[in-house]
């Protein structure tokens, strides 16, 4: 008998083994683009080795951002697009991104005013067109 009771059991317990195993996925970041999310302001700085301390979230908003700010399509993931913009030639400055909310440039007093009614103005250069 080839396939008794103790081997059948063996090989239910196998399959199943091998079925609820955690399957080794691949990582869609590369160190180079997580490299590169950091030093143009994307990502905080951090050691690459604990890198996997971020979420997906996190790093899906970076290439989001990313992908705003070089105006390709916004995937969140880094596709052929994403990777030649990594690639292209850049200067080595963090980019502006917007802030998370709108902030004041100025503030203005509520009750400030402008004292004058009138305004003076003067030209200082004539032009020939002036003249028709």
């Amino acid at each position: 008998k080839v396939c008794g009771t103790g081997t059948g059991l063996c090989l239910v317990v196998m399959v199943v083994a091998a079925v609820a195993a955690p399957l080794a996925r691949k990582l869609p970041y590369t160190d180079a683009s997580l490299r590169y999310l950091m030093t143009f302001g994307y990502l905080p700085m951090s050691d690459l080795e604990t890198g996997n301390l971020r979420t997906d979230v996190q790093l899906k908003d970076a290439i989001r951002n990313l992908q705003r700010f070089g105006h390709i399509p916004v995937t969140g993931v880094v596709d052929e697009a994403t990777e030649r913009l990594m690639v292209s030639p850049r200067c080595g400055v963090s980019d502006e991104r917007a802030p998370d909310r709108r902030r004041k440039r100025f503030a203005i007093h509520p009750n400030a005013r402008w004292d004058h009614t009138d305004l003076t103005w003067s030209l200082r250069t004539h032009h020939i067109e002036l003249n028709h």
